[in-house]
């Protein structure tokens, strides 16, 4: 009795294509990314953009900057600013995850001779071009390295003779012209955070966005699931009977759910609002307008899995494979400056990384409307091509 149980269980699921890919296909997909994401996030896969700044152009900044270009660990945009202000608004704006400033004069002992600028909501990028900033000074710099370290030692030793003064200029002379390694501990790099004082708002809304857009996802892939059973009690033939067709029950859910999406996205916000402080009133108008945005781009998706699908076991199935890959690989889950650059690439084919971007514009780096022209463009061309298919998909099985 028992192994006839097994058998028709194990029957079951093999008929059961849905429950087979859940089953055999989605944990190894889902491994894959994770494995890619903290593969990449502990090695040389974890590459951040990095925006260089050289306000006076000059020998050591040109062979720093060198030095940073031809480093595989990071990504240089193509086109070197002149200020530190350009610089800090690629940042601000997203373009990059680091800004990098070259100072006026390298060798000036006074201070680090790099400064590196920080988005709060992205802390981990700046440490690691730091690091990699100060290992590439060691290793193919010497003589700016052991420039910087001198003084702290001339300090310490009530200063240095005449004699040994000359012999230190030598060296570094000769460190220079040789590009041996020194080992230093002196410090090469000043960090600073751009942005307003409090980094725990822009981490707040970075995640507020993350979560809404996964439970958007979720709620929508749920309550379009009820278009399999009106079609299986006869309620779609009967309505497919009027001049509209099938189209007015995917329009009219397609309604409902955009607006419940953006009630359910107001309660996320609210609460990070009263909690956490996050600024919410003067940012309210472009808010509704991603809230709206990513609230149609979930409940297209939604409908388009329901109309696909022939049972709601099989939507609940593909549901759940979609909301899934798409958060993973979207940035809802992990942040995806942390992803291997062609991960990151991928991201921009999902709603979430259209979504996430515009919250985080819109309430952390105070964009106006054109800043947000282009995740709207995205959230809305995924919202259109999923009621299309859709639509088509539901007029044709009226059809069959």
């Amino acid at each position: 009795m028992i192994w006839a149980l097994v058998r028709v269980m194990s029957l079951g699921l093999l008929r059961d294509r849905g429950a087979l890919a859940m089953a055999f296909v989605l944990p190894p997909t889902i491994f894959v990314i994770f494995a890619a994401i903290f593969a990449g996030a502990s090695g040389d896969e974890m590459r951040p953009q990095v925006a260089i700044a050289v306000s006076e152009p000059s020998q050591l900044a040109g062979r720093l900057e060198a030095a940073l270009r031809a480093e595989p660990s990071l990504r240089i945009l193509p086109k070197t600013v002149d200020s530190e202000e350009e610089a800090a608004k690629l940042v601000d704006r997203g373009e990059a995850d680091v800004g990098l400033v070259l100072k006026a004069d390298l060798g000036d002992v006074a201070s680090a001779p790099v400064l590196i600028l920080m988005d709060p909501a992205k802390l981990i990028a700046g440490d690691i071009v730091s690091g990699q900033v100060q290992r590439l000074i060691g290793l193919q710099m010497p003589d700016l390295a052991l420039s910087q370290t001198a003084p702290e030692i001339d300090s310490i030793v009530g200063g240095f003779t005449p004699e040994q003064s000359a012999r230190l200029a030598s060296a570094i002379e000769q460190l220079a012209a040789n590009g041996q390694e020194q080992e230093t501990q002196a410090s090469l790099v000043e960090a600073r955070t751009i942005g307003p004082e409090r980094s725990s708002g822009a981490t707040v809304s970075y995640y507020a966005g993350a979560v809404a857009i996964l439970f958007l996802l979720f709620s929508a892939m749920q309550s379009a699931a009820t278009l399999i059973e009106e079609r299986k009690s006869g309620i779609v033939d009967r309505i497919a009977v009027g001049p509209a067709g099938t189209d007015v029950v995917v329009i009219g859910k397609f309604l409902f759910l955009t607006g419940q999406g953006v009630v359910q996205v107001a309660l996320i916000f609210v609460v990070a609002a009263i909690v956490y402080g996050v600024d919410l009133m003067p940012h309210l108008g472009l808010w509704l307008l991603a809230t709206l945005a990513a609230s149609m781009a979930a409940a297209g998706l939604g409908l388009a899995v329901a109309a696909i699908c022939t049972t709601k076991q099989q939507a609940h199935t593909m549901a759940t494979f979609v909301v899934l890959v798409c958060s993973a690989v979207g940035g809802s889950m992990v942040p995806r400056f942390m992803m291997p650059p062609w991960l990151q690439d991928m991201g921009w084919y999902t709603p979430n990384a259209w979504a996430i971007e515009a919250y985080h514009g819109v309430l952390w780096r105070g964009e106006t409307l054109p800043d947000l022209v282009p995740e709207l463009t995205g959230l809305g061309a995924a919202a259109l091509a999923s009621v299309g298919v859709a639509l088509v998909v539901s007029r044709l099985r009226l059809r069959l």
